[in-house]
């Protein structure tokens, strides 16, 4: 498809299913989507008029942390304005008047429409850090994945199920610098569970299985699909109960999977040979950084 336009991408967003009164989590990959007349700003006027006033966008819009912030200066200090590294939507979404953005210090979210005030203010430096998603999906919240899985990670859930259920995971201390209400300056480290980009898309066919999968196409040239966030929630939370291990990847040197998690095998001699062999000599950095410079989360 050459020089999509406004009028085909509300076409395909019609066509998947998105209605009037929509409340989304985006997950946006702009460039599979081909060249869109007027860029990432285009993608999200066309969802706002898709939607209408009485819906709502949501977007990560995250920033980078650093590795022993207190020496990091000025360059470690984050505020409302700090561009996210989660992409071209976030950001231009950033730029809007009609935008709302938490005060979480890293795990910040942007959101435009009837709940963007209501989700934001109540995801602060005190709240859990995908709280905006737990709540979204009590809203009837959708999840909006446009890319393929080599672009796209996730719908949304995943984070808020590890973090309800308390799995603990080893990793690599960073945090930012931050302005708090009484204009103080602070230190925040980050404070939860990760998790693996291939593992968590690794969960596509059980969301199918369970009827999570509310439709798919294609918005542009992207292939895309829409799910329901409470059930793919519910159906997280069951799995992982049952098995946290679920969610963990196939890849023998991921650090992440084998050896982070309490769960993980943590199969050290198995591990570095297979690094070894793979030559993924950059994995036996990251697990040494983990062994010498970590803490367990959440």
């Amino acid at each position: 498809m050459d020089n999509i336009t406004y009028y085909d991408l509300c076409n395909d967003f019609d066509k998947l299913g998105i209605k009037k009164g929509d409340n989304l989590n985006l997950k946006i990959s702009l460039k599979s989507i081909g060249y869109i007349e007027g860029g990432a700003n285009t993608v999200i006027n066309a969802l706002l008029d898709v939607i209408g006033s009485e819906g709502t966008i949501v977007a990560e819009s995250f920033v980078n942390t650093f590795y022993f912030p207190r020496l990091m200066g000025k360059k470690a200090l984050v505020t409302q304005k700090t561009a996210s590294y989660a992409g071209a939507i976030a950001n231009e979404m950033l730029k809007r008047e009609d935008s709302y953005r938490s005060t979480h210090p890293i795990q910040k979210f942007v959101a435009i429409g009837k709940y963007a005030k209501y989700l934001t203010e109540r995801h602060t430096p005190n709240s859990m850090p995908y709280n905006v998603l737990k709540e979204l999906s009590e809203l009837n919240g959708k999840n909006l994945r446009v890319g393929g899985l080599d672009k796209v990670v996730g719908v949304g859930t995943t984070h808020v199920a590890i973090t309800s259920l308390g799995l603990r995971e080893r990793r690599i201390k960073s945090g930012v610098k931050y302005i708090n209400e009484k204009g103080e300056m602070k230190v925040f480290m980050l404070n939860w569970a990760g998790g693996c980009a291939k593992g968590f898309n690794n969960l596509m066919d059980i969301y199918k299985e369970n009827g999570c999968i509310i439709s798919v196409g294609f918005v542009g040239n992207a292939p895309s699909m829409i799910t329901d966030m409470k059930k793919t929630l519910e159906c997280e939370i069951e799995l992982f109960s049952k098995n946290p291990k679920a969610f963990l990847c196939d890849d023998p040197c991921c650090v992440n999977c084998r050896m982070s998690w309490d769960f993980s095998d943590k199969k050290l001699l198995v591990f570095i040979s297979n690094c070894i062999k793979e030559k993924k000599y950059k994995n036996l950095i990251k697990l040494l950084a983990l062994y010498l410079y970590s803490q367990k989360l959440p």
